[in-house]
């Protein structure tokens, strides 16, 4: 658990400086555009994203698992080359796809509820460069995390990430939803670069191209299935937002992605890069036995701090959504109940979901994340109308307990591996936790009584962690450096 421990908390060292620079970002983005603007660049930014997806081609996931699995330095690289060709073709084809479309009529912007007046094309045009530095930063990412080369990664993109975000900030406030756009596609290549310049150091040439139709297929067998799902994912965000943005209107959107973006950045920092670093592991080994260990392992590391953090951000909903953003995002309070409480279902669902992966189950995979996402979008736009802005974070939440109990499903009587009982117990404690304070925590705006209240429960639900992980005896002798007070390693 040592080894598990320490990777997790430099990938959550990395996390924190993203979702750091991330929060100085969306607070000058809610400042200087409102909600209004501020639901402007998400819708944009979605659509290249969406973009992005095709251009990566899924091969994040597949470069993950098969790197890892690997066994020679050349293999690896063949990979990577492999991807880049993969990149550099489907991205340039792509943006050149959305430039003739962008040229030919606001029906595009029209599509997802914008309109196409001159500041918001220039946004778009600037944000098609981001395709192909997305799509080769997903790559870099995967790739170094199936090396477990995790302190050289984390260091690098942090770096990048702060040095990008202090230069390009003022950019933001003076140029509005363009500077935003610029922000964006610098940061992304100032990682980009960072990253290549860790693959150098571990003698790997990150822009190397080649065409191999045995490696081309070896990846494509994961690639595909994640395409599909990624491309899913982001197709189905277009159309749950811009059905919402036409029911209501832009601001709604950007209330909407300012409670998304809190509860991403708060599990970005806690948890990390769970999903990737749990499929890098358990493609090293398959058998049943270190599946288990290994996921029970993950499991009573990430659903504690999980339970906490997101447990007392819905708790402090009022005061984070003020400090992060502004007084006129206050609304979002009402939506982060249902985000919070399905992303700490989701963390359950990254770790019995990775042996699927890992055993070469991605047929099962991808059905699995169809059906989520079909979920997703059928409960969204059926609670829409008569819910607005929350009927999507309700119909998301819906959609996520049923991912884990089809997922779980698979886990328990298909592979018919185990949860201790430990873990179990965390699971349900923490569900409890999270949904209670975040509920308690939307119907105030400040409130210190309140908040007193609920710091009680979350040190007593530290204690009741702490004794089903240590004994609370012994974690107290090994605070105190007294002999025999180890733990479970």
């Amino acid at each position: 658990m040592r080894t598990i421990l320490v990777n997790l908390l430099r990938l959550g060292g990395m996390q924190l400086v993203i979702a750091a620079t991330a929060i100085v970002r969306n607070k000058v983005l809610a400042l200087r555009l409102g909600p209004d603007g501020f639901g402007e660049f998400m819708q944009l930014t979605l659509i290249v994203l969406t973009a992005s997806t095709i251009a990566a081609f899924g091969l994040g996931m597949s470069l993950n698992r098969n790197v890892a699995a690997a066994r020679s330095h050349e293999e690896r690289q063949r990979l990577l080359a492999q991807a880049n060709s993969v990149n550099v073709l489907l991205a340039a084809l792509l943006v050149a796809a959305l430039a003739v479309t962008l040229l030919g009529g606001p029906g595009l912007l029209e599509l997802v509820g914008l309109s196409a007046d001159a500041r918001i094309v220039l946004a778009l045009s600037i944000l098609l460069l981001l395709v192909p530095l997305e799509a080769a930063v997903q790559h870099r990412v995967a790739f170094l995390t199936a090396l477990l080369d995790i302190r050289g990664m984390t260091a690098g993109r942090s770096v990048a990430l702060a040095l990008g975000t202090a230069v390009t900030v003022p950019v933001v406030w003076w140029f509005g939803l363009a500077g935003a756009a610029v922000q964006l596609t610098l940061i992304t290549l100032t990682i980009m670069l960072f990253l290549d310049r860790r693959c150098r150091a571990l003698g790997y040439r990150p822009w190397a191209l080649t065409f191999d139709a045995r490696v081309l297929r070896t990846l494509a067998a994961f690639g595909g299935a994640s395409l599909i799902a990624g491309f899913t994912l982001q197709l189905s965000d277009v159309i749950v937002r811009s059905t919402l943005i036409r029911t209501t209107d832009l601001s709604q959107n950007g209330i909407y992605q300012a409670a998304l973006s809190i509860t991403h950045q708060v599990k970005a920092i806690v948890l990390g890069s769970v999903g990737s670093y749990a499929i890098a592991s358990l493609s090293q080994d398959t058998t049943r036995e270190h599946v288990v260990e290994t996921a029970n392992q993950l499991l009573a590391v990430v659903l504690p701090v999980a339970a906490l953090a997101l447990g007392m951000l819905g708790l402090l909903s009022g005061p984070a959504l003020y400090v992060l953003y502004s007084a006129e995002f206050y609304e979002a309070q009402r939506v982060l109940p249902w985000l919070l409480s399905a992303d700490f279902v989701h963390v359950a669902i990254w770790v019995v979901g990775a042996p699927l992966l890992a055993m070469h189950r991605v047929g099962a995979w991808l059905v699995l994340e169809l059906v989520y996402l079909g979920t997703r979008v059928a409960a969204a736009l059926l609670l829409l109308p008569t819910a607005g802005v929350v009927g999507v974070a309700a119909g998301h939440a819906i959609a996520t307990v049923v991912h884990l109990l089809l997922t779980g499903g698979y886990y328990f009587f298909v592979f018919r591996f185990s949860v201790s009982k430990r873990n179990l117990l965390l699971f349900a404690a923490g569900t409890c936790v999270v949904v209670i304070a975040s509920w308690v925590g939307s119907r105030v705006t400040f409130d210190l009584t309140t908040y007193a209240v609920g710091a009680l429960g979350m040190a007593a639900l530290g204690l009741l962690y702490a004794q089903l992980m240590f004994g609370l005896a012994a974690a107290w002798r090994s605070l105190r450096g007294v002999p025999g007070g180890g733990g479970e390693k």
